[in-house]
């Protein structure tokens, strides 16, 4: 048997035009394993600019990473009973008596999944699985009762496995709360709780230590500005989690000439942009990073403390705050702006004391982070064997837990 007997893939809208009655629509990121989240939007905004499905629609990634880690959900509750969803989605729409949970846990199985991942192409970090991949994929289909056993059973032992992965991601973000908690309060307060605070005049800070200084970004940090070729300086990717080499298979830029700027050792990137809020850092390297990113060189102030004080919330909150624009995708802090924010600094000493208390804190909290994500993905791994193990019948499965 193959997909393309049993479901249509990506079906195209047939029914009534509904104008601007409201419709669901779903980004990519809001599909996860088994969850379908969606917003509303006006169906005259939504049909033929995005990927249509309906309700007991199964979705599921195109790209990868996503494909690989079970972004797969089955579509509910829609609005209107139609839903819009990003292009890089694709959709199965089962036929007559197929169950529909028995697909959902056919597309999770490592078989459907390695013959994706098999058939992928593109440029870039954005592979593509191919249609023909999907619709020529071949499976031994069971009786229609005996689908429903196998995913009444993994209903059961997917949702047991589930639970303890929400729980240990429950701590994780727990953790990561804490270890944002931990640097907002060390770098608007300091390390020293007995310390006098006096009134900033910030609209981000209320109140800083009595000792500490304020000025403007200007003050502290140098403005590079400097055009570079990507051949001359390594390209380098800027994320909430830093500065970090660009990946080798993502795309160079096909324009010719100094397109880029240059990057040096222990500079602080920022991405400029509101879509990205968060993605900055302290370059551990020499590099080149896209025009849009603003880089400065710290001279009066301690890179280190730097890297901690510029990823604070509150901070990142009032440096998109003094930005401007059209629509929120467009949203751009300039230099030009950056440059007279005030900010509150302590001493040069005491830079590198609320640094070294931050490495500390952080590297621990980061540590039981790291540990709980190992858990995690033996637990998902745990979950990709099972459902491949009884999908492809592999394993015998209890028909009283079923």
């Amino acid at each position: 048997m193959r997909i393309k007997d049993i479901a249509i893939l990506n079906p195209i809208y047939s029914g009534q035009d509904l104008e601007n009655e409201e419709v669901s629509f779903s980004p990519m990121e809001c599909l996860r394993y088994d969850v379908l989240r969606t917003y509303s939007i006006p169906f005259s905004q939504a049909k033929g600019k995005y990927t249509y499905f309906g309700n007991n629609d199964v979705l599921f990634a195109k790209v990868t990473p996503c494909f690989e880690n079970l972004n797969t959900a089955i579509a509910r509750n829609l609005l209107n009973g139609v839903g819009f969803g990003s292009s890089e989605i694709n959709v199965l729409r089962p036929k007559e008596n197929i169950s529909l949970r028995y697909i959902f846990y056919l597309v999770c199985s490592k078989r459907f999944i390695d013959n994706g991942c098999a058939s992928m192409c593109g440029v870039g970090g954005l592979k593509r699985v191919s249609p023909r991949a999907i619709n020529t994929f071949e499976f031994d289909l069971p009786s229609l009762a005996t689908q429903k056993t196998i995913a009444s059973y993994l209903d059961k032992k997917c949702g047991k496995i589930g639970c303890e992965i929400d729980l240990l991601e429950r701590k994780v973000d727990a953790y990561k709360r804490l270890r944002c908690s931990i640097i907002n309060r060390a770098v608007t307060r300091g390390i020293n709780l007995d310390i006098s605070l006096k009134s900033s005049g910030l609209r981000w800070i209320f109140y800083i230590p009595v000792h500490w200084q304020i000025g403007r970004i200007r003050n502290f940090f140098d403005y590079r500005n400097e055009k570079v070729s990507e051949n001359d300086f390594m390209p380098l990717s800027v994320s909430k989690k830093g500065v970090v080499p660009q990946m080798e298979n993502v795309a160079k830029s096909t324009a010719v000439g100094d397109t880029r700027k240059k990057v040096c050792k222990e500079d602080f990137v920022v991405n400029s942009r509101s879509d990205r809020k968060g993605s900055c850092g302290i370059s551990p390297m020499d590099g080149s990073v896209s025009l849009i990113y603003i880089v400065l060189e710290p001279k009066y102030i301690d890179p280190t403390f730097v890297n901690y004080y510029f990823r604070c919330n509150d901070w990142i909150e009032e440096f998109y705050r003094n930005g401007k624009g059209i629509v929120a995708d467009l949203w751009t802090t300039n230099y030009s702006v950056m440059r007279n924010i005030e900010i509150a600094v302590p001493p040069y000493a005491e830079q590198k004391q609320i640094a070294a208390y931050l490495d500390d804190k952080c590297g621990k909290i980061d540590t039981l982070i790291e540990k709980i994500g190992i858990k995690i993905e033996r637990l998902k791994e745990l979950k990709r064997s099972l459902i491949n193990e009884v999908v492809t019948g592999k394993r015998a499965i209890n028909t009283l837990e079923a």
